[in-house]
C-alpha cells in the first residue's frame, strides 16, 4: 500500500485516494473448528449429582435433554467460529505482522491473557479490541465480528487500514468505542453504522472518507463523542433528516468540504463544536443560546463574515475560541478581556483592522494568542505583560509599531514568541532572555529592530530557533551565544552585522541550519565550525570573510543548500561536498580563489 507522503491533508487531490490500489477483499468461508474451552464444554453431560431428583425419575427424559442442549451447542459452534480462529484468520489475511506474533495456535487456551491488545470479561469474550499505531497494513474484509459479539471496543487508530468500512461492523451491538482515525479507509459511511445503539465514542477521523455524512449517525442514541473530520465530506442532500444529538459532548466536522450556511443541526448541547469547512455568512447568535456550557469552539478556516458575534461573552465555561482564517471584520472587541476563563484564542488570519485592546491583558488564564495576520495598526499593549500563563503569542504579519514593552518580560511561561513581519523598532529588550527561561522560539524578523544583539540571550538555554533576519541590527555577534545548546536553528542575514564570528558558535552542537548573508562580517571562520555536525542549509554569502572555508564543513552529509558567495575565501573547498548526495544548490561566484 502506498505510504502517506507527509504532505499537509488539507487541499489534497481527492483522486489522491482513489488511485491508491485496494486490498483485495477476503472472505473467512470455512468454518472454523471450535476451540476447546468454554463454548465446547457446555455441551458436555453433566454428573448425575447435580441433575435434579424429578429428571432422576425419568433418566430418559434427561439424556434426550443433555443429547438437544448438546445439538444445539454444536450448530451455533459450527455457524460462528470461535474468537480466537476469527482472529487467526484476520491476522492471516493482514500477512501475519510480526507485531502480532503472540496471536498464534499454541496460546489459543490464553487468548484473554497473552494475545496483544485482546482484553476479555470474566467469562472469557473478547471485549476490546485495541491495535492502535501498529502499522497492520490491512484491510478489516477478513474480520469476521460475528465471533466477537460481546465487543465494546475497537481501536485501530494510525494503523495503515485501507478499502472502506464494512457494513459488518454495526452487528457489534455492544460496541460503545470505535476509533478508526488516521488511516487510509475511503469510500462513503454506510448508513448502517447508526444502528450501533450502544455506540459512545465515534473517531472516523483523518481518512479518506467521501460523500454525505449519513443522517442514520445522529439517531446514535448514547453518542458523546462525534468525530469525522479531516476527510472529504460533502453536504448532505437533506439536512432536515438530521436529528439534534443531544447526547453529544464533543462535535468535529474540521476539515472537510461543507459548505453553504452554518449547519444547525450541530447546535444542540455539547462542550466542543470544531468545523472548519467553507461554511459562509455569519456566525449565528443561536450557538450562544442552544450550546450555553460550550468549553471548545473552533470555527477556523471558513468564510465565516461580519464581526466577532457579541454574545460569546455569556459563555462562562468557554476555554478555547478559534475562530482564525475568516472573512471576519470589525476590530478586536473589548468583550473579549472579560472572558477571563479562556485559555486559547486564535482570532488571527481574518481582517479585523484596528488596534490590540489592552483588556487583553486582564485574561490571566491565556495560554495561547493568536491575532497574527489580522490587519491590526496598533502598539503593543504594555498590559499584555500580565499574561503570566501565556507560552505562545503571535502577531506576526500585522503594522504593530513602536518597541517591545519591557513589561512583556512578565510572560514567564513564554515559550514560542512570533512577531514577525511587522514595523517594530528599537532595542531587543535583554529582559525577554533573562525572564523567559522556557523560550524555544524568538522570531521577530522582517521588523525595524536596531542596536546590538543583547548578550544576554545567553541565558535562554531552551531556545531552538532565533531568527533575527531582515532588521537593522549592529555590532557583532555576541560570545554568549554559544550557551545556546539547544539551538538548531539561526538566521541573522540582512542586517549590519559586524566582525568575526565567534569561536563559541562551535558549541552549538544540535545547529543545522545557519544564515549569515548579506552582513558585514569580516575575519576568517573557526576552523571547526560544522565538525560533527548534521549542517543542512549554510549561507555565508555576501559578506567579507577571508582565508579558508572549514574544512569539516559538512561532516554530517547533509548539506542541501552551501553558499558562499561574494566573500575573500581563498584555499580549499571542504572534501565532504563532493559526498554530499542531497546537496542541489552551491553559490560560489565572486569569490578570490577556490578549488577542490
Amino acid at each position: 500500500m502506498e505510504m502517506r507522503a507527509g504532505a499537509v491533508r488539507r487541499g489534497g487531490q481527492q483522486s489522491g485516494a482513489a488511485e491508491r490500489s485496494r486490498a483485495s477483499r477476503r472472505q473467512s468461508g470455512a468454518v472454523a473448528p471450535v476451540v476447546d474451552g468454554e463454548e465446547g464444554r457446555r455441551g458436555c453431560s453433566l454428573p448425575i449429582s447435580t441433575i435434579p431428583l424429578q429428571d432422576r425419575e425419568y433418566p430418559h427424559l434427561a439424556h434426550t435433554a443433555a443429547l438437544l442442549l448438546l445439538l444445539a451447542t454444536t450448530v451455533v459452534a459450527a455457524a460462528v467460529p470461535s474468537q480466537a480462529n476469527a482472529l487467526l484468520a484476520w491476522k492471516a489475511s493482514l500477512g501475519a505482522p510480526a507485531v502480532l506474533s503472540s496471536w498464534n495456535r499454541a496460546a489459543m487456551p490464553v487468548i484473554c491473557s497473552s494475545w496483544a491488545g485482546v482484553a476479555c470479561d470474566t467469562d472469557g469474550h473478547a471485549i476490546s479490541l485495541s491495535l492502535r499505531g501498529l502499522s497492520l497494513n490491512g484491510t478489516l474484509d477478513a474480520l469476521n465480528v460475528a465471533a466477537l459479539p460481546a465487543l465494546t471496543a475497537l481501536d485501530l487508530n494510525n494503523s495503515n487500514f485501507s478499502s472502506h468500512i464494512p457494513a459488518s461492523l454495526s452487528h457489534l451491538h455492544s460496541l460503545a468505542t470505535l476509533d478508526l482515525g488516521s488511516n487510509w479507509f475511503d469510500g462513503p459511511i454506510l448508513p448502517q453504522l447508526g444502528n450501533l445503539s450502544s455506540l459512545i465514542d465515534l473517531r472516523l477521523y483523518n481518512n479518506n472518507l467521501v460523500g454525505d455524512i449519513p443522517h442514520h449517525l445522529t439517531r446514535l442514541p448514547k453518542i458523546q463523542h462525534f468525530d469525522l473530520s479531516s476527510n472529504y465530506f460533502t453536504n448532505p442532500s437533506a439536512y432536515q433528516e438530521f436529528l439534534p444529538m443531544p447526547t453529544v459532548k464533543f462535535r468535529s466536522l474540521y476539515l472537510n468540504y461543507l459548505n453553504g450556511s452554518f449547519p444547525e443541526f450541530v447546535l444542540n448541547r455539547g462542550n466542543c463544536l470544531l468545523i472548519d469547512n467553507i461554511i459562509s455568512g455569519t456566525i449565528p447568535d443561536s450557538l450562544t443560546v442552544k450550546l450555553p456550557n460550550l468549553m471548545h469552539l473552533n470555527l477556523s478556516v471558513n468564510a465565516f463574515s461580519g464581526q466577532i458575534l457579541a454574545s460569546l461573552s455569556t459563555l462562562r465555561k468557554l476555554q478555547d475560541l478559534r475562530i482564525g482564517d475568516n472573512n471576519l471584520t470589525g476590530g478586536v472587541p473589548e468583550f473579549l478581556g472579560s472572558m477571563s476563563q479562556l485559555r486559547v484564542l486564535e482570532i488571527g488570519g481574518n481582517p479585523l483592522g484596528g488596534s490590540i485592546p489592552p483588556v487583553l491583558g486582564r485574561l490571566k488564564m491565556l495560554q495561547l494568542l493568536d491575532i497574527s495576520s489580522a490587519g491590526l495598526v496598533s502598539t503593543i499593549p504594555p498590559q499584555l505583560g500580565n499574561l503570566g500563563n501565556l507560552y505562545y503569542a503571535n502577531l506576526s504579519m500585522n503594522q504593530l509599531s513602536g518597541g517591545l514593552p519591557p513589561e512583556l518580560a512578565g510572560m514567564r511561561k513564554m515559550r514560542e514568541f512570533c512577531i514577525w513581519s511587522n514595523i517594530l523598532t528599537g532595542k531587543i529588550p535583554p529582559a525577554q532572555f533573562t525572564n523567559w527561561p522556557e523560550l524555544k522560539w524568538f522570531l521577530v524578523e522582517n521588523n525595524s529592530f536596531s542596536g546590538k544583539i543583547p548578550p544576554e540571550l545567553g541565558k535562554a538555554a531552551k531556545l531552538e530557533i532565533l531568527y533575527l533576519f531582515s532588521n537593522n541590527l549592529t555590532g557583532s555577534i555576541p560570545a554568549e551565544l554559544g550557551e545556546l545548546v539547544n539551538l538548531i536553528e539561526l538566521e541573522v542575514s540582512a542586517n549590519q552585522l559586524e566582525g568575526e564570528l565567534p569561536a563559541t558558535i562551535t558549541s552549538l552542537r544540535n545547529l543545522y541550519y545557519l544564515a549569515l548573508f548579506d552582513n558585514n562580517f569580516s575575519g576568517t571562520l573557526p576552523p571547526d565550525l560544522g565538525k560533527g555536525l548534521s549542517l543542512v542549509d549554510v549561507s555565508f554569502g555576501s559578506n567579507n570573510f577571508s582565508g579558508e572555508l572549514p574544512q569539516r564543513l559538512c561532516d554530517g552529509l547533509a548539506l542541501q543548500n552551501f553558499a558562499a558567495n561574494h566573500n575573500n575565501f581563498r584555499g580549499r573547498l571542504p572534501p565532504c561536498l563532493k559526498n554530499c548526495m542531497k546537496l542541489f544548490q552551491v553559490l560560489l561566484e565572486a569569490v578570490a580563489d577556490l578549488e577542490f
